[in-house]
């Protein structure tokens, strides 16, 4: 009786020990599966976060180029403007020395005034000239104008044209003084006329200055002498 007892409880033991062995088989494969797909969910997201890592770095090559190749594009058009802007300074400047020379010899200011005389020889000696010349470097360099700067060069043809009719009514009237009187007031707007002009080009090129071409401190007050402003430079002319 004590033996069939004993095999029964070693047989409850086997059992029990057997249920506890595949519990704890069962638990450990479920443990060393969660493992295995969490180190594949890793290496999953690694990848992904590589690959958004790599498009990243391409596209942000791809617009290193193209600013590199916009800046550059800029930089030659700006370039070239500026090129355009000093032939168009120097010949809106040579036209305003010009037109001073010419007040000079036909108007009441002075010995000490400029005059056509002792005028530059490689300046024009008429507006019609130095019109055309403008002319010429617009049509030339139109295509690194902007509309406001041809608009700003068609307004200043327009507004000194005036003085190729009076220079040609000019020729042969020169003791008439209808003709002559109006004379100093035409050459004193046209230099005006070409300060705003010089201006207004600066202006477009978008530097961010005040205008260089006014409130500039009168010199030689003490002497009797006052200042013109030629192209942003001062030359000294008597009173008139």
């Amino acid at each position: 009786m004590s033996v069939l007892i004993c095999l029964q409880i070693l047989s409850l033991a086997a059992i029990l020990s057997i249920i506890l062995f595949r519990k704890y088989l069962f638990s450990y494969s479920s443990e060393k599966g969660k493992n295995i797909a969490t180190k594949e969910d890793i290496a999953e997201i690694t990848q992904k976060v590589e690959e958004v890592k790599s498009t990243y770095i391409e596209e942000l090559e791809r617009l290193k180029v193209e600013l590199s190749l916009l800046s550059k594009k800029h930089s030659i058009l700006f370039d070239e403007k500026i090129r355009v802007f000093k032939k168009l300074q120097k010949g809106l400047v040579d036209f305003k020395k010009y037109c001073e020379a010419s007040l000079g010899t036909h108007g009441n200011q002075g010995e000490f005034h400029p005059n056509l005389d002792v005028l530059d020889k490689n300046i024009y000696r008429s507006s019609l000239s130095h019109l055309i010349e403008l002319h010429e470097i617009e049509q030339e360099d139109f295509i690194f104008l902007s509309d406001q700067s041809r608009k700003i060069l068609s307004e200043i043809n327009t507004d000194l044209s005036i003085m190729c009719s009076m220079e040609l009514a000019m020729v042969g009237n020169e003791h008439d003084p209808m003709i002559m009187g109006s004379v100093p007031t035409v050459y004193e707007s046209a230099m005006e006329k070409i300060d705003n002009c010089l201006f207004s080009l600066f202006k477009e090129l978008e530097f961010p200055l005040d205008n260089p071409l006014k409130n500039i401190a009168p010199e030689g007050a003490a002497h009797g002498t006052r200042k013109s402003k030629v192209g942003g430079l001062n030359q000294a002319e008597a009173p008139a």
